[in-house]
């Protein structure tokens, strides 16, 4: 302000200008001091901004895999509770079968496995709604040699005739060592 009044010296009305020109400044103007300081106020608040506006885009990213992670997680749990009932199950209904076999061995494993498959599938069938397991296990076998019975032998079936001529079986019967035949 001091470069005003020098300015002012040789006027009539200096003071009264001097007022003025002062009472505008304070109005309409701010001083280099207070301009630096709110310069530099603003432009650490635009730097915050940037960065809360970042940390919101990753925590948006975070969230959004978290999100996904949590849908994984209850799918995976959902799908170990469906093994385990389907488990349960198994258990269950493999009881059942092995009550309704009783004291009957099978021909084999592989025929034991088939059956029970069978046995699975027949249960759920509206046709064997209200029959006993016994009972179903029966339509299952009914006619069929899967059961090791001691009192019978197992019944192979046929590969059918064999023609041979009389020196194709003499050459095979003395391979085994069995008397020629003439």
């Amino acid at each position: 302000m001091e470069w005003l009044k020098e300015v002012l010296k040789g006027l009539d009305n200096a003071q009264e200008i001097e007022k003025k020109i002062t009472e505008g400044i304070g109005k309409k103007f701010v001083s280099r001091a207070d301009f630096n300081a709110l310069n530099s106020t603003k432009k650490s608040l635009e730097v915050q901004l940037l960065e809360l506006q970042e940390s919101s885009v990753k925590e948006s990213d975070l969230k959004k895999r978290l999100e996904e992670l949590e849908r994984k997680i209850a799918a995976e749990k959902d799908e170990a509770i469906r093994k385990e009932r389907e488990a349960a199950q198994e258990v269950y209904l493999r009881k059942r079968f092995d009550q309704a076999v009783g004291e009957h061995k099978w021909r084999d494993e592989l025929t034991e496995k088939a059956v029970f498959a069978e046995f699975q599938r027949a249960i759920n069938m509206d046709i064997n709604k209200g029959k006993e397991d016994q009972e179903i296990l029966d339509g299952l076998t009914k006619d069929k040699n899967y059961f090791l019975n001691p009192n019978r032998p197992i019944e192979i079936p046929s590969m059918g005739r064999v023609s041979l001529t009389k020196a194709e079986e003499n050459k095979m019967r003395a391979l085994m060592g069995l008397t020629l035949k003439n």
